[in-house]
């Protein structure tokens, strides 16, 4: 198991040098209050590892447990 993701680590930093070698020219970023100037690769790098932290997240918060449901009164059993 160690080695497996040792050896997904190690893909997902060649495919981030990959993307941020052939990705490099410069786009602007205009985010209301500042302007940047930032490579593409780098981008889209950063709007990946963003996407992923979100979506993690909203997987972690959709298997949380809901509230408990209340138990009905000790005196209101019914037999069938």
């Amino acid at each position: 198991m160690r080695s497996i993701r040792l050896l997904l680590a190690v893909l997902c930093i060649a495919f981030g040098v990959a993307v941020a070698a052939l990705n490099d020219g410069a786009v602007r970023v205009d985010l209301l209050w500042a302007e940047l100037d930032l490579p593409l690769g780098l981008l889209l790098l950063g709007v990946l590892l963003v996407g992923a932290l979100l979506g993690g997240l909203a997987a972690l918060l959709s298997r949380s447990p809901g509230p408990a449901r209340p138990e009905p009164p000790a005196g209101d059993e019914r037999s069938e």
